[in-house]
């Protein structure tokens, strides 16, 4: 799979200057650091931390550790035991369709949980407007990428959602490009030009035409990341973004 030839690249992050993620098109995701992480996830997500999101060589870092913080220097710690960081480009940027390309390396490690993904910017609970997984990675099932769509009446939690997985057995060594194309009538996602899941919207009574914004985050531990327990010494593990690049028709 690749963008179709009347598609132009519209919105592009290259990481290749600065020091951390463009403000301009990126914002850090912390709301529920003092709650505690949705799945029952173990991190604490950093804002404007080095240690855990940063450009260095070219790449955006992702880095997750074993740590535990001061609250005087972090008011909204709730008392996790692992920091690591989410992106996300809501209130900057939303598309609605369009062709999606991120080149990427996963963490290995178990307790590892990366995930690159797109929620409705208008969503008023899980699933409201459909959920889309490009590329998620557990650390006890490496070198296997899933890619799923979730919905309020289809979703791991029931689970009925549409999934695949695609086996890479050097997806925590090598960049591949991870990929979605989002149409109105299909949703194709895939990895280096190979589509693994294919889905129409019409089919799962959800339209999927609603703005979404994208997250790129490393989620630590979880009912998923977690299940089978946290190697703390396979930290700090990180997920390393070479460019992000979407593109959407002209006619």
């Amino acid at each position: 799979m690749t963008a179709p030839s009347h598609y132009r690249l519209t919105w592009a992050d290259e990481f290749d200057s600065g020091i951390e993620p463009d403000t301009r098109r990126w914002a850090y995701d912390t709301h529920r650091n003092r709650k505690g992480w949705y799945n029952g996830e173990a991190q604490y997500y950093a804002r404007r931390r080095p240690r855990n999101v940063r450009i260095m060589n070219g790449m955006l870092v992702i880095e997750a550790h074993a740590e535990t913080l001061d609250r005087a220097a972090f008011p909204d710690w709730g008392g996790q035991s692992y920091s690591s960081g989410r992106l996300i480009t809501r209130g900057k940027q939303s598309w609605t369709y369009g062709f999606f390309e991120i080149r990427a390396r996963m963490p290995c490690g178990r307790g590892t949980w990366p995930a690159i993904w797109l929620l409705p910017i208008l969503e008023n609970g899980r699933w409201h407007g459909g959920e889309i997984d490009i590329a998620e990675h557990v650390g006890t099932d490496a070198g296997v990428v899933h890619h799923s769509i979730q919905t309020a009446n289809r979703n791991f939690q029931r689970g009925d959602h549409p999934t695949a997985t695609t086996a890479m057995a050097d997806a925590c060594t090598q960049f591949h490009r991870y990929q979605l194309h989002w149409t109105p009538d299909l949703i194709r996602i895939g990895v280096d030009d190979r589509s693994a899941l294919i889905v129409r919207p019409a089919e799962l009574g959800t339209r999927f035409d609603r703005p979404m914004f994208l997250i790129l985050n490393l989620a630590i531990g979880g009912l998923w990341g977690g299940a089978q327990g946290i190697d703390d010494m396979a930290l700090p593990a990180r997920m390393e973004i070479d460019y992000v690049r979407i593109y959407q028709g002209t006619r």
